[in-house]
C-alpha cells in the first residue's frame, strides 16, 4: 500500500503575487489534505529566489502544527550540508515537540550551487557533511547528548533538553541517491525519496535503479526497499486549465535546470528569469510527463507509474505557481473525491473528514 502526501513548494510567481497569499492557500490545502486522509504535509526550503518563499521547512512545520491534528507534518528535505548540526537537532527536537510527535524528517545533500555559495560551503564536501550532520542529530535525538569529532564539525559533549515522545528518530526520508548515504538509511531502514520530475516515467525509473543498486549491496538491508515519489499532479476537466498546469510545469523545470546547474543564471531581483531548456520539448511533451487532466486519466496514469515504480509513498505537488487558489484547492478537492477512491487498493489512508474537506 502507498501512503500520500502532499508536496508545498511555496513558489512566487512574479512580482504580482503576494507571499500571505502564498501562506495562506499553502495551510488551507493542508488542511484539506488532512481530511482526504493524506499522511504527510511537506515543505520544502530553498533560499534566495523565488522559486520558493519558504527558507525554513521547519518553520512550516511549527506553524501548521496548531492547524492540524491528524496529518505529519514533513521537512522536504533540510539540506544539511548547509546547517550548523548542532542548532538543527535542537530545532528538530523542538518541532517535533510543537507537533506532538508528528514530525517527519526529510532530510538532504542539496544541490543549489548559488545557496552553497552564499552559505559558504564547498560543494564537493556536501555528502560528507550530511553524513556528519546526520550522525550529530541521530545522537542527540536518540541519546539526548552530542559528542562529536569529524572532519567537519567538532562538538564537546553537550545535553540537550527537549525531547518529550521518547528518545527515537521521527521517520527519516532522505533526498540523495549518494552511495554512502543510500547506504546509511538502509542501515537505518530510512526511505530514499526521489522526484519525478519533468522527464518522464523511464528517467524515474533509472532514478530508482542507482537508488536500489546501493540499497541492495548494503549488509542487512531489507530486501523491500521502501521508496518516496514526488510526483506533479493537477486534476482538471478543462482543457484550457490543464495546458495552463503544463506551462507552470515547463517552468518548474527550467527554474530547476538554471538553479541546478547555476550556468546562465539570470535574476530580475529575487525572480529568476526563466529561459527555454537546451533542446526543449513541445508544452505537449510536459503535460504528457506530468500528471494533468481529468480524474479518469490521473487514475490511469498514476496507476500505471505506482505499479511500474513500487513505491510506498507517493508525495503529490499540487500547488504550481501560476496557479491561482481557487484552482489549486479545486484540484485537490477533485483528487480527493475523484480519484482517491478509485485507487483505495492502492493508497493507505489516515482517517479522514470528507465533509471537512468540503
Amino acid at each position: 500500500m502507498v501512503t500520500l502526501g502532499l508536496f508545498s513548494l511555496m513558489g512566487l510567481y512574479d512580482r504580482n503575487s503576494s507571499p500571505a497569499s502564498v501562506l495562506k492557500t499553502t495551510v488551507d490545502a493542508v488542511r484539506m489534505a488532512e481530511d482526504f486522509g493524506f499522511d504527510v504535509a511537506w515543505f520544502a526550503e530553498h533560499h534566495f529566489t523565488n522559486h520558493s518563499i519558504c527558507p525554513s521547512s521547519l518553520m512550516m512545520v511549527a506553524h501548521c502544527a496548531p492547524e492540524t491534528s491528524k496529518i505529519r507534518l514533513g521537512s522536504a528535505v533540510l539540506a544539511l550540508p548547509l546547517y550548523q548540526p548542532l542548532k538543527v537537532v535542537q530545532e528538530i527536537a523542538f518541532a517535533d515537540l510543537l507537533t506532538r510527535g508528528r514530525l517527519v524528517l526529510g532530510i538532504g545533500s542539496g544541490y543549489q550551487p548559488h545557496e552553497f555559495d552564499r552559505y559558504r560551503v564547498d560543494r564537493s564536501e556536501k555528502h560528507a557533511r550530511l553524513l556528519e550532520a546526520w550522525t550529530i542529530i541521530e545522537q542527540g535525538l536518540t541519546s539526548g547528548v552530542v559528542r562529536f569529532k569529524g572532519r567537519h564539525f567538532d562538538i564537546p559533549r553537550t545535553e540537550l533538553s527537549m525531547r518529550p515522545f521518547g528518545l527515537a528518530m521521527p521517520e527519516v526520508f532522505l533526498a540523495t541517491s549518494d552511495a554512502q548515504a543510500v547506504a546509511r538509511a538502509a542501515q537505518g531502514g530510512h526511505t530514499p525519496f526521489m522526484s519525478f520530475g519533468h522527464r518522464g516515467l523511464d528517467h524515474a525509473l533509472a532514478v530508482r535503479s542507482v537508488i536500489a543498486e546501493h540499497w541492495s549491496k548494503t549488509p542487512g538491508a531489507s530486501p523491500e526497499m521502501p521508496l518516496g515519489v514526488m510526483r506533479f499532479v493537477y486534476v482538471t476537466d478543462d482543457e484550457a486549465d490543464a495546458r495552463h498546469a503544463a506551462q507552470c510545469v515547463r517552468d518548474l523545470a527550467r527554474a530547476g535546470e538554471t538553479l541546478r546547474t547555476g550556468e546562465g543564471r539570470r535574476m530580475d531581483g529575487p525572480f529568476l528569469r526563466l529561459m527555454p531548456l537546451n533542446d526543449e520539448p513541445p508544452l505537449e511533451d510536459f503535460r504528457e510527463k506530468a500528471v494533468i487532466g481529468p480524474a479518469s486519466y490521473c487514475v490511469d496514469k498514476l496507476g500505471q507509474e505506482i505499479e511500474a515504480l513500487r513505491p510506498t509513498h507517493l508525495a503529490c505537488l499540487m500547488g504550481f505557481a501560476g496557479i491561482g487558489r481557487r484552482e489549486t484547492l479545486a484540484s485537490i478537492e477533485r483528487f480527493g473525491y475523484s480519484v482517491i477512491p478509485q485507487l483505495a487498493d492502492v493508497f493507505s489512508l489516515r482517517d479522514g473528514d470528507l465533509m471537512g474537506a468540503a
